[in-house]
């Protein structure tokens, strides 16, 4: 809005943090750096959402993806096993 440049980052805020960010990276017109990415802490993080594309990122570019809201869910079957003891009621109603 002022010209202010901004360099947006990912810090280990987990897959729905990630989502978020990109959909709003993209609406912001002047980044000082389009993204910084880190590494996920865990191999699995990527595997428990659904929405994201095949090739997260490809020559150094994430393309949006433009489904609704932050564009991913977490996907409760793929998360379940990786839920410490005593976070087994994460998903209960």
């Amino acid at each position: 809005m002022y010209g202010i440049q901004i360099a947006p980052h990912w810090v280990f805020n987990g897959v729905l943090g990630h989502g978020a960010m990109v959909q709003v990276c993209a609406t912001l017109p002047n980044n000082l750096i389009a993204f910084e990415y880190c590494k996920p802490l865990a191999d699995w993080w990527l595997d428990t959402i659904d929405g994201l594309p095949e090739e997260l990122i490809v020559d150094g570019h994430i393309k949006v993806w433009d489904s609704p809201g932050i564009g991913v869910v977490l996907n409760e079957e793929k998360t379940r096993p990786y839920l410490d003891p005593e976070d087994l009621d994460f998903f209960d109603y």
